[in-house]
């Protein structure tokens, strides 16, 4: 009993049974326990990529370590209340390999020589083969599926929408390369060259983000807080890794701020479209082609 009659309303400050305050907020311990687990990822993502040599690789070390310890804390009873989020854990230990093997590689020196349009195509390709290890490896360990990622053909208008939507911003893009980016003084062959770049840079890059971030991190959140948290929370996840991305390729750290709200905007608007369409194909077309139209004019300026 909790001493209100029916009918009654609570006073206001009241938490309800299992909720807890945050800050004023009341908030579910599922909710506060994935965004604590969100945020440590985010820190550890940030810090490692704002870093630079040893001490990034030591960062996203120490983010591995963190996620491997939760892991196997809550695999063995020793942490019984993190066990229903151990899939989620599972999820940030994989990506924060994934981070830890791309710094690893920075700090011997494997990274340095790529200069030019090699340095974000080359990044795109690394992390499109590495994950695709991991998420293989990750669901062989769980004994998961493919639909497990939802990586399977959704609604047939949302992959007409995608293919539509992905065909139209590949011709704006080649068009604005050739109008408004010199394309015209660049020869046949140079724009032949950068447009092959954006592809490789877009369509990869969109792969491997589509499968982490909608495909295993969304797909895990949603049972543990539900739909609207979780577009929410992958969202910002996924701001601050496209933050950090740019600004490893761009060394610009001004726009950091910016890029982390876009990304988190876009990662929204893809996380509803995932869920709606229950595939991350529609959401990864129409991905790939906004990073054809924003990848162009960057892979032109460093052509």
């Amino acid at each position: 009993m909790n001493g209100y009659r029916k009918g009654t309303r609570k006073p206001r400050g009241v938490l309800s049974s299992g909720e807890i305050n945050v800050g004023g907020l009341k908030v579910s311990p599922a909710l506060a326990v994935s965004a604590l687990l969100g945020a440590l990822y985010s820190l550890f993502l940030l810090g490692s990529g704002l870093e630079t040599g040893l001490d990034a690789f030591v960062l996203s070390a120490f983010s591995v370590l963190s996620f491997a310890a939760f892991g196997y804390l809550a695999r063995s009873g020793r942490l019984p209340g993190l066990r229903p989020f151990v899939l989620l854990v599972d999820a940030f230990l994989a990506l924060s390999t994934l981070t830890c093997l791309w710094e690893l590689a920075a700090f011997m020196g494997m990274t340095t020589g790529a200069s030019g349009l090699l340095r974000p195509v080359g990044m795109s390709i690394i992390f499109f083969l590495l994950s695709v290890v991991a998420v293989y490896a990750l669901l062989l360990y769980e004994n998961g599926r493919r639909k497990d990622i939802l990586l399977a053909i959704g609604n047939k208008s949302y992959l007409v929408s995608g293919i539509v939507g992905l065909i139209i911003c590949i011709l704006v893009s080649v068009a604005a390369l050739y109008f408004l980016f010199g394309g015209a003084a660049m020869g046949v062959e140079k724009m032949a060259y950068i447009i092959g770049a954006a592809v490789i840079f877009s369509f990869l890059g969109t792969a491997y983000e589509e499968t982490w971030f909608r495909g295993l991190l969304l797909a895990r959140l949603l049972p543990l807080i539900g739909e609207k948290s979780a577009i929410i929370l992958q969202a910002a996840i996924f701001g601050i890794f496209e933050a950090t991305t740019v600004y490893y390729i761009s060394s610009q750290i001004i726009y950091v701020p910016m890029l982390f709200m876009i990304g988190s905007i876009l990662g929204y608007y893809w996380g509803r479209m995932t869920i709606k369409d229950k595939s991350i194909i529609g959401a990864a077309l129409i991905h790939a082609g906004f990073y054809m139209l924003i990848g162009m004019p960057m892979l032109a300026g460093m052509a």
